[in-house]
């Protein structure tokens, strides 16, 4: 059997808050079935790479500061503590484990990774590409094997891609950081309404798609052609905010974040950290990339194949929806996306949505096969194969 390389992203593994997607009643038995199958299978794998949100610093009550990755591995230990049933300190053993940034991690440095690791590990987590355990997180942001890319893909999206705007005391944190706490906000409201214990059991809360936030498109776009028509200039970040304020019946918020300057932030600020998101320059760009939060990245996708044609495989994750699918005229593209490993409990059941991962195998004739798979129980049967691509 050739090597393969498998890529996981979006596990959005958390402190353990009602907010937080990945709840470790649901997901970490399966997430345990995941890592088992890597180590019984590491003579074939050449390595894993997580394509970003490994961990979620961003889905939190806007009144909580969100928490450390040390934190977070102290209240999963079923996973960041050596127990021989599946978890990532005996994998790290067998399997080489890389890591990309996404947006929920995105102020998480590789080195602080390691740190709260060697305790528990003497071995190491790598940066997306190169063997270099102090690459900064503005900086690792892909991954780069011949024939092979991927990332998370939040890069390409307006409004979650990082703020590096030396005047935004919240940089490197997008506009998109404070949509998912106030998301959490209405998400907290609806988990105490329907009588629910969490995140995890509420149906579609797993989405990323802006639409679910209340936020439209076509609204967005008919209040920046106002905002054109009175000579003003765009800000969608004050039109984003209101939006989602109207949808989710919030009064202006109050956020707590770690670790800035502005140790508390109140919503009715919050947009003019963000003033040059969409301009009479960029427009059209701007658009593009604010499209992902609705259709995802298949423009982008295509952009990276014309403008690197002897890539065959490129992988991203950050939309949360799994994908596998031929790119281009020809057979010698493929796009493939994971989905996320914590979807519902709801989800989950109704097969509407599972923890996912994708496989690519390099051939020796030069063509490689991408495999999607899902994780649909706790058993070494419960890893099934949902589709597969040829790429010549």
């Amino acid at each position: 059997m050739a090597s393969r390389t498998v890529f996981v992203g979006d596990l959005h593994i958390g402190s353990g808050a009602e907010t937080n997607w990945y709840q470790k009643s649901v997901h970490e038995p399966l997430l345990k079935c995941f890592l088992r199958y890597l180590q019984e299978n590491a003579r074939n794998i050449d390595e894993l790479v997580i394509l970003g949100d490994w961990f979620d610093l961003w889905n939190y009550h806007p009144f909580c500061a969100p928490p450390s990755v040390g934190l977070i591995m102290d209240q999963n230990p079923g996973i960041f503590q050596r127990q021989n049933d599946g978890d990532f300190i005996s994998l790290l053993d067998e399997v080489r484990v890389r890591f990309i940034n996404g947006d929920h991690d995105m102020e998480v440095e590789l080195r602080d990774i390691n740190q709260a690791l060697a305790s528990r590990s003497d071995n190491k987590i790598l940066p997306g590409h190169g063997h270099d355990f102090e690459k900064g997180a503005v900086a690792n942001t892909y991954y780069l094997n011949d024939m092979i890319w991927a990332e998370h893909g939040h890069q390409h999206d307006l409004f979650n891609k990082p703020a590096l705007n030396e005047e935004n005391p919240m940089a490197p944190l997008p506009l998109g950081y404070f949509v998912a706490r106030i998301y959490c906000h209405f998400l907290q409201k609806r988990i105490a309404s329907t009588h629910r214990m969490d995140a995890a059991c509420v149906a579609g809360s797993g989405s990323t798609s802006y639409d679910s936030f209340g936020i439209k498109l076509h609204d967005l776009i008919a209040q920046l052609m106002q905002q054109a028509h009175r000579g003003e200039k765009f800000n969608p970040a004050r039109i984003i905010l209101d939006l989602m304020l109207q949808h989710n019946r919030n009064n202006l918020l109050e956020f707590k974040v770690a670790g800035k300057s502005l140790a508390e932030v109140h919503t009715d600020g919050v947009a003019r950290f963000y003033p040059n998101l969409i301009t009479e320059d960029n427009f059209y760009e701007a658009l593009c990339e604010a499209e992902v939060a609705y259709d995802g990245l298949g423009h982008f996708v295509r952009m990276h194949f014309i403008n690197n044609p002897h890539c065959k495989v490129a992988v991203m994750g950050h939309t949360h929806v799994p994908t596998l699918s031929l790119c281009g005229n020809g057979k010698n593209h493929a796009y493939a996306n994971p989905g996320y490993f914590c979807p519902s409990q709801p989800d989950i059941k109704d097969l509407r949505s599972l923890p996912g991962f994708v496989e690519v195998e390099k051939l020796d004739d030069g063509t490689c096969k991408v495999y999607q798979k899902a994780v649909v129980g706790i058993f070494p049967e419960d890893i099934v194969e949902v589709a597969t691509l040829r790429v010549l």
